[in-house]
């Protein structure tokens, strides 16, 4: 469906109630790039934070946008704007907003233009950012009725005393562990049996990319996940043979459209399937949610870290992440005990 319409971009700042640290690298504000597209009384959103292991930022996403200005407006389908548009934020926000626009048009909800009639709560990881391990435990208590946390770890000689801390502090909640790409293979197998006797059961991405070719010749005892090695179709051979998961982030690959189509090569290989966010407010999140219906593990947690999200928004409850029709058409799910 192409639909002619009026573009407009805004860049956005919503700060975090406190930084977030990961492996080099801080955050203290989702900084987003709104992307509207109207028709009629019609009116289509979507919203990216783009890659900032990418240099990308609201601006540069923004500049690409208007070198194709002209042919969003005319009128472009989904499929066509990943020929338009790299992988990347850019495209990310000009997708969602094109779902938005179309399911608007048709009178009905994104969901159900997707496919699916009904969208249920997800269980969703539930993240703690790098800090002392005093701290680290203290933030994995706050989240009460978490069923996993995801714990950001950087290399440091302390990552041990962080992550007992945190199984101490929460001895029955799932743990899975993020280095972002900031592990060496010598800590990496000093971590190995921490990462046992505390029961993880997810490794992600613990070495750079292009650093991680060893992965394929060692046997490791915990699942590996793939973020940063994976972006797109390309990187999916030497992924498969690495790693036993798969991160698809709209950010990364382009939008949900892309996502869509990502799910059953990835399973194809034998590989399961995780969907994940960036810092980001419920209007960017909206998209993973839906991809998330198709995933086998959930980390949804972007607007979890908001000072103050938008309205309406994302609801989460005993480590699950709710939505509501009015939600860049997300429809109604399934209510859960609280």
């Amino acid at each position: 469906m192409t639909i002619p319409c009026t573009l407009s971009v805004r860049i956005e700042r919503w700060p975090l109630a406190t930084p977030f640290h990961i492996s080099g690298h801080t955050v203290d504000a989702a900084e987003v790039l709104v992307v509207s597209l109207r028709s009629g009384q019609c009116r289509g959103r979507g919203e990216a934070a783009g890659v900032y292991y990418r240099s990308e930022t609201p601006e540069s996403m923004a500049e690409q946008i208007a070198v194709v200005r002209a042919d969003i407006e005319r009128g472009i389908s989904r499929e066509d704007l990943i020929s338009l548009l790299p992988a990347g934020g850019a495209r990310n926000a000009v997708d969602a907003a094109l779902w938005s626009l179309a399911a608007q048009r048709c009178g009905m909800t994104v969901a159900r233009l997707s496919g699916r009639a009904r969208l249920r709560p997800l269980r969703t990881s539930l993240t703690v950012g790098v800090d002392t391990a005093e701290a680290m435990a203290d933030a994995a208590r706050r989240y009460v009725g978490a069923k996993t946390l995801k714990i950001k770890l950087d290399g440091n000689a302390l990552d041990a005393e962080r992550l007992v801390a945190i199984r101490n502090a929460c001895p029955d909640v799932a743990l899975a562990v993020d280095a972002n790409q900031g592990w060496t293979q010598d800590h990496m197998h000093r971590m190995l049996p921490v990462l046992q006797q505390v029961g993880v059961d997810l490794l992600e991405q613990p070495l750079p990319v292009g650093e991680d070719a060893c992965l394929e010749s060692m046997s490791y005892p915990i699942r590996l996940a793939a973020d940063e090695s994976f972006q797109d179709l390309a990187d999916l051979t030497d992924v498969a043979h690495r790693y036993d998961v798969v991160n698809i982030k709209l950010d990364k690959c382009g939008g949900l459209t892309r996502a869509l189509s990502l799910v059953a090569p990835i399973r194809d290989l034998g590989l399961s399937v995780m969907v994940g966010c960036m810092p980001c407010t419920s209007l960017g999140l909206a998209p993973a949610y839906l991809l998330g219906q198709v995933c086998d593990r959930v980390d949804l947690d972007g607007p979890c870290f908001l000072a103050e999200d938008r309205a309406p928004s994302f609801q989460y409850r005993n480590g699950y992440v709710l939505g509501t029709d009015s939600l860049w058409g997300v429809d109604d799910v399934e209510r859960i005990a609280t």
